[in-house]
């Protein structure tokens, strides 16, 4: 209220019509047999909520222990079975698309740092956590839950109709998809820049029109982080700048 900011609609992604819409557009990949069960072994960071690669997103520490380059905190070796989405099969497409849209993202040097991720080989996406209760149940699949980057990032097109069947959901949808920018800092944008496109190619849905990539707001040297506590009250900045 302080900044006269406000919101045409709030959405949690436990929402019934979240779900609904998640698991509609999960049944259209496995319809396209973009998803398959297997068993993945590799390190991952809790902070990130993700696989990484010890090559491109891990630093070492004077222990010789690998951090995440962006959380700086340590990743743990997991070994897990679960459902796969084949984010390899569309390495090509989405080089196509970055060279037919070159506006896609902006700034110029993030498209390039997603372009030379790409070019280094995608693999395939793990989507499912077993025996976790607070995810949406897998279709098909009760011992499986869908997994955080499957599920939230849906929230764009669910949030404005995707999924529900009803006229008036289906009139929203074609109002507002697709977006025409869409905002983020950079230690998502990989999300946003390769797993989002490839996902809504294989729903056959639109790509959003161009992704802003802003860096962070640091304090000091560090980002400013809610854990570390190295903030400055957005109520101070009102007070000084109005």
């Amino acid at each position: 209220k302080l900044y006269e900011i406000d919101y045409t609609k709030f959405i949690r992604t436990t929402d019934p019509e979240h779900e609904q819409g998640v698991r509609a557009i999960i049944k259209k990949w496995l319809d396209r047999g973009d998803v398959y069960k297997s068993t993945y072994t590799g390190w991952y960071c809790v902070g990130c909520e993700a696989f990484v690669s010890l090559s491109n997103d891990a630093i070492k520490d004077d222990a010789g222990n690998y951090l995440c380059a962006t959380h700086k905190k340590p990743l743990t070796e997991r070994d897990e079975e679960g459902y796969f989405f084949r984010l390899s099969a569309y390495q090509d497409q989405l080089l196509e698309f970055y060279e037919n849209h070159p506006d896609f993202i902006t700034p110029k040097e993030r498209l390039n740092e997603v372009i030379a991720f790409v070019k280094s080989g995608l693999k395939d996406l793990s989507i499912s956590r077993k025996n976790v209760t607070w995810g949406i149940q897998f279709p098909g699949d009760p011992d499986y839950t869908i997994y955080v980057w499957a599920d939230a990032l849906n929230n764009y097109i669910t949030g404005i109709g995707y999924g529900q069947n009803t006229a008036p959901a289906e009139q929203l949808f074609k109002k507002w998809w697709p977006a025409d920018v869409q905002v983020m800092a950079k230690d998502i944008m990989r999300f946003h820049a390769v797993y989002w496109p490839a996902f809504l190619i294989a729903a056959n849905l639109a790509l959003p029109k161009k992704l802003l990539v802003h860096g962070y707001v640091l304090m000091g040297d560090h980002k400013m982080s809610k854990s570390l506590g190295n903030v400055y009250e957005p109520e101070n900045l009102a007070t000084q700048y109005g």
